[in-house]
């Protein structure tokens, strides 16, 4: 059965019951449990709202008119919760004062307990009330004067799993100041807050924020261009500078259509800036986008509340489903590190000892317990000796056995750090997220400490080393963030994972897109050297030569047709390990190159498709290798050898204009609107029931105009996602057959019909049902194809009764001006 899409006013109600429930459950909790005059409030930021397996902040508001406290704020979290996160505190008399948390949440979620410890004392507790989001769920914060206005018009698709999106109403003191705790929302819609409200370092980590994928969304309303002031120039694409009444005809490029009773309304409205044009108005925008690392920022200067607007389910405008489609990948840190963790293990200390040695230590064993004692102890005829002589052996045979692993060991402390650094084109920060392998040729208990304020943890899927008791973490917060008594057993390796802001390499690159090719070059504008650079965009790489500071490298990448035809990134950017006999690394040179290919490995694995081939952003990416240290380790007492492998990440600016063809890469698709019995894709194939499917196909982002001159489709099975060879035939329209007429047959070749939205008229086009493997060519290509965006939107018809699954291979070709 269809799903039936719920009122506007009944969404409207949904929406603000839901809001004031999550208020409700992320009021502060105040404790009565505490020593006389002292008070204790809590609660998490982002309304409580938190991403398994990444950090969020915790405010925790303390009165004390007793005597003077001093001590530590602790909760604990992570893995089992065996995580302990604390910072120091010191209350005097009758002070006030507010201190933050940054905490993981518990495995499983509920309520959190902050204590208050003097000394081995509690001195007062609250709880925390979170809401634990997985890493499917869409969750979306709404900035506004009257959120549920706006809260009850999103009426978005759920995940892939059936996770409903979230919606969360936020104020500006809502919002982190450290980046890292960003991590629960993917989206944020802002209307008439005013910007000078954030702080600068609340600024710096929406940049971060969008930069690592993030999606904002401002849009008109009642505040006027005033209230923007605060943003910085990079985060817009245009600054609106006056507000306009406009004809309703100006915003049919972003809604897509009209509806009856389309009234003036007014508009935020200025100069493009950067980015590309949705909507116009004379000679202002009223509506653009741009593309900002791998995240965007998008300007509706209208106020899409307005009646005739929220009302467009009567008339075919999916706008919110667009502007915030279904989460994708993280926007701030990784959702798994298992790959890396075992990344961190590969040192040669841990390696098995080589098989030759232990041959021969055998051997000999062999030969000095056997025969050489034997034939000694006759030449002395003291054969009864044998009773003393050969215990003797086995021990100095086990303490020789245990000398040459102690030999292979080695006997230094070793630090052995995998991250990856994440950049923005045109600066030098960036943010480090990186795991440090404590390696110790002893049992010991280490007393660590990490300067420059990181965040520290346990790793978000356990450590492969640590296990019960002895794998807990005791972190205490700060400038320096210190473990105390990290426990590491004999021979073994404990793993703490650490994000930090640190510096990365300032990348500057001139590159556009010819030809199905992104050619131009890429400078080095930092101080150290790019080891064995690659540029990757989609499924699609090159490698450079090393770029040293100063230098400029030459990119010409040639987009692949078929991402499913692609070997891994890993094996394209790094290469192949090469194995000795003896089934062992071969080198200090192949054992980095395993831990390269880990890190890639991660950072590319869908778990849907289990392929690696492919890099998810929007933009290409320069990836390049180091192996200095980038998040400083000490340990009190003892001297450290460092060992570091560290991937950076700049996603760099494209250029596109001129005549292209969009396709594969250079394409993202989005669902729209599902109403089918069942429904699943991936990024190349879909599959559902009985019913229909809508998708939206959007180029990446552009500078400029699109005038369409080709839309070329085709359906295909397996693997093969490339349009058919061949010239396209023409794709006639053609009413389909009601199925319950007499007559009616229905195709059973496991392929749907299609309708394409005619973006002049708003009405969708029904079309002659397509063969499998067949390019066929969608006549008047500007019927379809949205100028300002170059969208193009497909629904899939399935009237039989069974599932179907198929991929579907588009291209649009035109002309940027």
């Amino acid at each position: 059965m269809p799903r039936r899409i719920p009122s506007r006013v009944a969404r409207a109600a949904i929406g603000v019951l839901a809001a004031a429930f999550v208020l409700l459950g992320a009021l502060p909790v105040p404790v009565a449990a505490a020593d006389a005059g002292l008070t204790i409030e809590a609660h998490a930021l982002l309304q409580g709202h938190v991403r398994s397996g990444s950090w969020f902040a915790v405010a925790v508001d303390l009165s004390n008119s007793g005597p003077t406290v001093t001590g530590e704020l602790r909760i604990a979290g992570g893995i089992d919760s065996r995580t302990r996160f604390g910072t120091p505190v010191e209350l005097a008399t009758g002070s006030r004062k507010q201190y933050l948390l940054y905490a993981l949440p518990p495995t499983f979620g509920g309520n959190m307990t902050v204590e208050l410890v003097s000394g081995d004392r509690q001195v007062a507790k609250a709880t925390v009330a979170i809401a634990l989001h997985d890493q499917t769920q869409l969750v979306v914060g709404v900035m506004a004067e009257n959120p549920g206005r706006i809260v009850g018009e999103l009426d978005l698709l759920p995940s892939q799993n059936g996770a409903q999106p979230t919606i969360v109403p936020l104020t500006p003191a809502d919002l982190p100041e450290r980046l890292q705790a960003w991590s629960a929302l993917d989206r944020i819609v802002w209307q008439d807050e005013d910007a000078s409200a954030l702080t600068p370092g609340q600024l710096d980590a929406l940049r971060g924020w969008i930069a690592g994928g993030g999606r904002l969304v401002i849009v008109g309303g009642t505040s006027g261009a005033d209230a923007l002031n605060a943003f910085p120039d990079e985060l817009l694409p245009f600054r609106p500078t006056a507000v306009l009444d406009i004809d309703p005809s100006a915003v049919r490029p972003v809604l897509g259509g009209l509806p009856e009773g389309a009234a003036a309304l007014t508009a935020l409205s200025g100069e493009l800036s950067r980015g590309r044009e949705l909507a116009s108005s004379g000679d202002r925008v009223i509506a653009a986008d741009m593309a900002f690392g791998a995240g965007s920022v998008t300007i509706l200067g209208f106020d899409p509340t307005t009646s005739w607007i929220a009302e467009g389910e009567t008339w075919d405008a999916p706008l919110w489903r667009r502007m915030l489609p279904t989460r994708s990948g993280g926007t701030v840190s990784l959702t798994d590190d298992s790959t890396i963790v075992g990344a961190v293990s590969n040192l040669p200390s841990l390696a098995l000892p080589p098989i030759g040695g232990l041959i021969v230590l055998l051997i000999g064993y062999i030969i000095l317990i056997g025969p050489v004692n034997y034939l000694v102890l006759r030449w002395l005829d003291r054969r009864e000796w044998a009773w003393i002589t050969v215990p003797a052996l086995i021990v100095v045979f086990a303490v020789g056995a245990f000398g040459f692993g102690a030999l292979l060991r080695g006997s230094d402390v070793i630090v052995h750090e995998v991250a990856i650094v994440r950049g923005a084109p045109g600066t030098d920060q960036a943010v480090a997220q990186s795991y440090l392998g404590v390696f110790s040729p002893s049992r010991a208990t280490f007393q660590v400490r990490v300067p420059g304020n990181a965040l520290l943890a346990a790793p978000m899927n356990g450590d492969i080393f640590g296990s019960g008791a002895a794998s807990s973490l005791d972190v205490l917060q700060g400038d320096p963030s210190r473990i105390r008594d990290l426990s590491v057993g004999y021979g073994s390796l404990r793993t703490v994972r650490a994000e930090a802001q640190t510096t990365g390499p300032n990348v500057e690159a001139d590159l556009r897109l010819e030809n199905n090719r992104i050619v131009g070059t890429v400078t080095n504008r930092s101080d150290r050297t790019l080891v064995s650079p690659a540029l990757v965009f989609g499924a699609s790489s090159t490698n450079l030569k090393d770029i040293g500071p100063g230098a400029t490298a030459e990119v010409s990448l040639t987009l692949t047709n078929n991402p499913l035809n692609q070997a891994s990134l890993s094996d394209r950017v790094v290469g192949q390990i090469s194995w000795d006999f003896n089934g062992a690394i071969s080198s200090e040179a192949e054992q980095r190159k395993l831990v390269r290919r880990s890190i890639l490995d991660q950072l590319t694995y869908d778990p849907m498709t289990g392929f690696q081939s492919s890099f998810a952003s929007d933009s290409p990416v320069l990836l390049a290798w180091g192996d200095d240290p980038v998040v400083p380790m000490e340990i009190e007492g003892v001297r450290v050898r460092r060992v570091a492998n560290i991937l950076y990440q700049v996603p760099v600016a494209l250029t596109v204009g001129g005549e292209v063809t969009f396709r594969t890469d250079l394409l993202r698709s989005s669902v729209v609107e599902v109403n089918a019995n069942f429904f699943s894709k991936d990024p190349w194939t879909i599959s559902f029931g009985t019913g229909n499917v809508r998708l939206a196909f959007r180029p990446l982002p552009f500078d400029g105009a699109f005038t369409p001159k080709q839309v070329v489709v085709a359906m295909t099975f397996g693997g093969d996602i490339s349009i058919p060879s061949g010239n396209p035939k023409a794709l006639a329209e053609e009413a389909r057959c009601d199925p319950a007429d007499e007559g009616c047959v229905t195709p059973q070749d496991g392929l749907p019909d299609i309708e394409v939205l005619d973006v002049r008229t708003g009405e969708w086009v029904q079309f002659a049902h397509m063969q499998q493997g067949a390019a066929y060519e969608l006549a008047d290509a500007g019927r379809w194809v949205d100028p300002a965006s170059g969208e193009v939107q497909v629904r899939f018809v399935n009237e039989r009764q069974e599932g179907i699954g198929f991929q579907f291979p588009i291209s649009i070709s035109g002309v940027i001006r």
